[in-house]
Formats: structure tokens, sequence, C-alpha cells
């Protein structure tokens, strides 16, 4: 029972039990001082004319009895499109009214769903900060490894370059010599040239790792020959530009990337 309820009913029996008393000893059922009947009696006129007066003040007794669901208002009060639209038009119109609304209803609920929608299908947008932060990394990265490669391919058609320039000096120097380079005949004279080859054959894989050029002119022989038989030359020990031109092949060729097979087979030969 909530507060308006149980207060109408104590005032209720408040009224009951003073109504009954004061008729009681008005009827001389209950002894009661007369001054204390008096005063109840005034009580009762009191509470009698309060709530007549207040049930006649509430209550519609010749007005005609209206619906709780509707709202009867004069027709100077609708809006001017509505004044002389027949009742049943106006009952169309608010019909039509609670049918937009029960539509814009409808609509207000299916775009919370798309709402709901977009949110599980389109990232946080920390989640894209972090992805995009990601690969902007990523592609520093690669852009780091590309300017590396960058110059290291520059570093190697430099060391290219100065590979053929020093086979071009070296043909130059045969060409010098008669075309023929003999390293038994006075191998004191030809130490640049054989320092020369020597570089050549370290250059392309046709020297152990653990040996380094030098300027010895037998040792310069013996490897010419190693890789004359390598090549099936008829002849060899003489060292001629067709030598030289198979070496920039060489050094040209996937082979002498790694020359491991040159420098086993060298070993062999030996």
């Amino acid at each position: 029972m909530d507060k308006e309820s149980a207060l109408f009913y104590v005032v209720l029996l408040l009224f009951a039990a003073t109504g009954i008393v004061t008729i009681l000893g008005l009827v001389q059922k209950v002894s009661i001082d007369r001054k204390y009947l008096n005063a109840l009696f005034a009580a009762l006129v009191l509470e009698l004319v309060a709530a007549v007066l207040y049930l006649f003040s509430n209550t519609n007794f010749f007005g005609p009895q209206s619906d709780d669901d509707v709202l009867v208002v004069p027709r100077s009060e609708l809006p001017t499109a509505q004044r002389d639209l027949s009742t049943r038009e106006i009952v169309a119109s608010l019909n039509a009214v609670a049918a937009n609304r029960n539509a814009l209803a409808q609509m207000e609920r299916e775009l919370e769903s798309l709402k709901d929608t977009m949110a599980v299908q389109v990232p946080p947008y920390d989640d894209v900060t972090l992805a995009l932060d990601a690969r902007i990394r990523e592609i520093a990265g690669l852009r780091g490894s590309l300017e590396a490669l960058r110059a290291e391919r520059a570093g190697f058609q430099k060391m290219r370059k100065n590979f053929l320039v020093r086979m071009a000096d070296l043909n130059a120097r045969i060409s010098e010599l008669g075309g023929t380079v003999n390293f038994n005949w006075q191998p004191g004279e030809k130490r640049e040239i054989a320092a020369m080859l020597q570089s050549a054959f370290k250059q392309i894989g046709f020297m152990p790792d653990d040996e380094q050029p030098g300027d010895d002119p037998g040792r310069a022989l013996r490897l010419l020959v190693d890789y004359q038989r390598a090549k099936n030359f008829g002849t060899t020990g003489f060292l001629t530009s067709q030598v030289v031109a198979l070496i920039i092949l060489d050094y040209l060729s996937p082979v002498s990337s790694n020359g491991s097979g040159y420098a086993n087979s060298s070993n062999t030969e030996r």
C-alpha cells in the first residue's frame, strides 16, 4: 500500500470514528461531557461540509462521460489546416500521425542496430592508429634496406669497374711484352704482372680463402697452369689475352660469386 492510500484510509477511519462517537453521544448511548460533545458535533459538521464541497467540486454531474483515451478540444484550438476537416478526417490524420510515429521509432531502432553493426565491423581508432604506426615503421625499415641495397650495389659497381680497369691494365702489360708472358723468363721483371694476376685469381675465387695474393712469379705461374688446365687449354704456362678474357667472364658469371669450386679444384690440381 502506498502513502496516498494509507493516508486516505486513516482519514476515513477518523471521520467514521468521529461520526460514530458523536451520534452515540447525541442519543445518550455514551456518556460524554457537554462541552466535548459540542466539540465533536462541530468537528463532524465541518468534516461533512468539507467532504461534500470536495466531492461536488470534482464531479461533473451534467457533462457527458468521456473515455480516458479521447481528448475533446474545441475546433478553435485545432491547427488552422485541421479546423475545416470532418471528424473522420481528423481521426484519420491522427491515426496517420500515430503510424508515422511508430515508423519513426522503428527507423530509430534500425539506426541503432546499424550503429552497433558498424561499431563491430570498423576497428577502434586506437587499433587503427597502432596498425598505421606499425606499417609506417615497416615502410621506414624497407626504405632503409633499399638504401642499403643501393649503396651495396653502387659499391659492387664501383668494385667491378675497378676490376675491369685492372684487367684492362693487365692486358695492356701483356701486349707490351709481345702478347705473351712467360714467368720462367726473367721472373724478377714480372713481379707486378704476377701480383695483378694473383689478385684477379683471388677476386674470382681461384685461390683458397686462407691465402692472400702476392707478387711471386712462381706462384703466379702455378695458379696460371691450374687455371688453364681447368679451362682445358692445350698449352699451359703462358699468360695471354685469352686468359684475361676468361678471368673477366668468370668474374661476371654467377660461378665467381662463391669461387669455392675454383679454389677446391685448384688445390686438387696441386
